[in-house]
């Protein structure tokens, strides 16, 4: 019985209470009341505080004035509970919670350190073919070699002014002011909202019903641009962080393409891209010149398509121009000069009639030849996947210029290379030609269309003679069709025809930073199977995979049955 009863009285023991966990019952004391309050006012103000700097990251005045009256709160209830948290701490299972909150603080401060880590170093792996969302080589070597600060403030809005609706391109441009950003320290990006940041605004004179302009500042200079492409924005920086603005001039007066025609015929596509790369654009009339003159601050002559003949007068001093470092794009037509006097010099000689294509011609126009890379220059080394075409252009015969060196044998110098050919179903339409198609006796393709001259580069005919230090020339790119620069090509897709040119003004320029800044096109992926292979993926989808699924469900109930 004793054995018993210790049983029973050992079933029916109450647990003992820890006494350190134990307190007195009876009303709060007005201290302990007001401690109590402190400490529930101290934990929503922590909550507030977190919730406020995860919206603002900026640690402003108003946020430290919260924190610090939280702690203060906080440490008020814990001296009025000193002695009941000093007893409570001792107990085992507040020991074991203890830790388990050091460990969970630990494993948030490795993931905030990672954070930390990859904000301050920036690392990112573009893995889609065409690179939609990374900036160009171009661009990362104007940004990385920035000797200045630079600053970009942009106007942006998420939705547009008129409609309403969310703006796509919003969201992309901040990626993009954000890569801008991570290239070097000396770039700082500010973003504002035009219809909420008004004042802002104001300061630089932009709009709030305007979306998406960006000022980009170095020192006293800056740009404002719209838009804010990869193009325009490199653009900017280096007009802000560079010189005075060079100027391309175009040559008018004899039948060339206009400037300022909206009409499709016209360059203004060419003209207005030029601008957003903060070139000056203006015309040049030496028609009316009794002595002409290229002036001292034409950086690059542009002959786009004569179609009248011009004056001896001004090719002497286009040649003049030439001889003396000037730089010249010239565009051809097929009905209009030539221009062999001043071309012949270089190694360019402009063959008569017209090139087709009735295979390879752009939407099926023999007329509108496509044309394909035909050499190897900096120009057109980004081109490969985009289309080029031209108009009946001429072809361009290559030559050899000077004389064979007597002494070693040596053949003349070749100054022009090929830069863009025709296809091999070409052929040259001769004038008065009887058919739509090749006439017995006119050529067939390839033929060289577009070409370049760099005769700054010293030239050693004779290797037993020293190299010359320097050598006074032009820069020159001469196209077998000038029209191929025009509107109403470029919009229909010929976005090739507007790169070359542009890549081509570029090189003269001697702005090689700029060319080839190509735009991000996606192209779609497709899978294509065999039919053998759409049965084995059949087999495995409908057959395989629910049969293993199965056995796998029949093998567990049989075990557990």
């Amino acid at each position: 019985m004793p054995d018993e009863t210790r049983q029973q009285d050992t079933t029916h023991r109450k647990p003992m209470l820890d006494p350190r966990l134990q307190t007195e019952s009876g009303p709060l004391s007005p201290l302990q009341t007001a401690a109590l309050i402190a400490g529930y006012a101290a934990a929503v103000l922590l909550l507030v505080f977190v919730f406020w700097l995860a919206i603002n990251s900026s640690f402003n005045l108003w946020q430290k004035i919260l924190l610090g009256v939280t702690i203060a709160l906080g440490i008020f209830w814990g001296v009025v509970h000193h002695a009941a948290l000093t007893g409570a701490a001792r107990a085992r299972g507040v020991r074991i919670g203890a830790n388990s909150t050091i460990f969970v603080l630990f494993v948030l401060g490795i993931i905030v350190l990672f954070n930390v880590v990859a904000a301050r170093h920036h690392f990112r792996k573009d893995i889609t073919e065409e690179q939609l969302f990374s900036l160009s080589e171009q661009t990362r070597a104007v940004i990385g070699e920035l000797e200045t600060d630079l600053q970009i403030v942009a106007f942006l809005n998420d939705r547009d002014p008129l409609t309403g609706q969310p703006n796509p391109g919003t969201a992309q441009l901040r990626y993009r002011l954000r890569e801008y950003q991570m290239l070097s320290p000396r770039v700082t990006v500010e973003t504002y909202d035009p219809l909420l940041d008004r004042e802002k605004a104001a300061e630089f004179n932009v709009q709030a019903s305007t979306s998406n302009i960006l000022v980009v500042k170095a020192g006293e200079r800056q740009e404002t641009i719209y838009g804010g492409d990869e193009e325009q924005l490199t653009s900017a920086v280096l007009a802000v962080t560079s010189g005075e603005k060079a100027r391309v001039c175009f040559l008018t007066g004899h039948g060339e393409l206009s400037l300022e025609d909206t009409q499709g015929t016209g360059i203004g596509t060419i003209k207005r891209t030029l601008e957003d790369q903060q070139y000056e654009v203006g015309e040049l009339n030496l028609s009316s010149e009794e002595t002409p003159t290229i002036p001292g601050d034409c950086a690059v002559l542009v002959i786009a398509g004569p179609t009248e003949e011009i004056r001896k007068e001004e090719i002497d001093a286009i040649a003049a121009y030439a001889r003396q470092g000037g730089n010249l794009l010239i565009g051809l037509e097929s009905r209009g000069p030539s221009l062999v006097a001043l071309l012949s010099e270089y190694g360019i000689e402009p063959r008569d009639g017209s090139i087709r294509d009735r295979d390879d011609g752009y939407i099926g126009a023999a007329d509108i030849p496509m044309v394909q890379i035909g050499g190897d220059h900096r120009i057109i080394e980004s081109l490969e996947s985009v289309p080029i075409a031209m108009v009946t252009p001429r072809s361009l015969e290559i030559a050899q210029t000077g004389m064979e060196d007597p002494m070693t044998g040596m053949p003349p110098q070749q100054l022009a290379q090929p830069l863009l050919q025709s296809l091999p179903s070409a052929w040259i339409e001769q004038a008065g030609s009887a058919s739509a198609g090749r006439d017995a006796g006119e050529a067939g393709g390839p033929f060289t269309v577009a070409a370049v001259v760099d005769a700054t580069q010293p030239q050693q005919p004779n290797p037993m003679m020293p190299a010359p230090e320097e050598q006074t020339g032009p820069r020159m790119v001469v196209l077998g069709d000038a029209e191929m620069m025009a509107d109403q090509f470029i919009s229909l897709g010929l976005t090739g025809n507007a790169y070359f040119v542009l890549n081509s003004i570029n090189w003269l320029m001697e702005n090689e930073k700029l060319i080839s800044i190509p735009p991000k096109t996606y192209l779609p992926r497709f899978l294509t199977m065999s039919a053998g292979q759409k049965r084995l993926v059949w087999a495995i989808v409908v057959g395989i995979i629910p049969l293993a699924i199965a056995l796998a469900g029949f093998i567990v109930w049989w075990r557990r049955r």
